[in-house]
């Protein structure tokens, strides 16, 4: 239902004389038909963040795979060896690139993956239920990981309230460390360590592609995919693992 719903949006957009798309695939998008329709009409369109490799555009991009090994890599260094990984759908191009950078990270430092530790919440937090469901599988686990690191803002932020709820205490019983560039990261109780996106930076540079695609004056044939760094905060739900 919400997939034929996009897709209604889409066309209305599309035949209202909008000049072009700028597009961010949303979690439970897992069909690009529509747009690929368009995109072979010649209606210019990028992609920004959550992306598609089934259409041949300007996209950019946050490096995801390496603010996902950042973000394990850190906790590694602050003792944490039973890493968890918080994630969002598993066909989105960030939930991909984010996973790959945490079984890398624990690659290099020779720690093996365990599967137990791995979850997928594929409405990405908007369905408070299926993540509280996967935080607590977690938690429950008879080896249970000290850490966490998850995947997106709307995850990590409601997973720091889940655990709260638990009365897990963050880091001391479990670390926390995700994707978010909510300013209230370091207002939260503990105030929380995160991978920070270049979130103006990216809507502007692709603002920037998709004028020059709408103002070309001949069908654009060559496209780049623009990668853009991501930084690391560290603050309290983190800290350096004390037993």
């Amino acid at each position: 239902e919400s997939y034929e719903r996009e897709v209604v949006n889409v066309e209305h957009l599309a035949s209202r004389s909008v000049d072009g798309l700028l597009v961010s695939l949303s979690t439970e998008t897992d069909h690009v038909e529509h747009f690929k329709n368009l995109h072979n009409k010649g209606f210019p369109i990028v992609f920004f963040d959550r992306i598609t490799d089934e259409i041949e555009t300007h996209k950019v991009v946050a490096d995801n795979y390496k603010g996902a090994y950042d973000a394990t890599q850190h906790l590694i260094d602050a003792g944490y060896k039973k890493i968890a990984h918080l994630s969002s759908a598993p066909h989105l191009s960030i939930s991909k690139e984010r996973m790959d950078g945490y079984l890398a990270a624990l690659s290099d430092n020779k720690i093996q993956v365990n599967n137990a530790y791995i979850r997928n919440c594929n409405h990405g937090g908007m369905i408070y239920k299926e993540l509280e469901d996967a935080v607590k599988s977690l938690v429950n686990l008879k080896d249970r990981p000290d850490a966490i690191f998850s995947a997106g803002e709307r995850l990590t932020i409601s997973c720091l309230k889940v655990l709260n709820s638990l009365e897990i205490k963050v880091p001391d019983d479990m670390a926390l460390v995700g994707f978010s560039n909510s300013p209230l990261g370091e207002l939260m109780n503990p105030s929380l360590s995160a991978v920070k996106q270049p979130a103006f930076e990216m809507g502007q540079t692709a603002t920037e592609l998709l004028i020059k695609l709408i103002e070309s004056k001949k069908a654009v044939t060559e496209f780049e995919t623009i990668v853009l760094q991501t930084e690391i905060i560290v603050r309290d739900s983190s800290a350096k693992k004390t037993v």
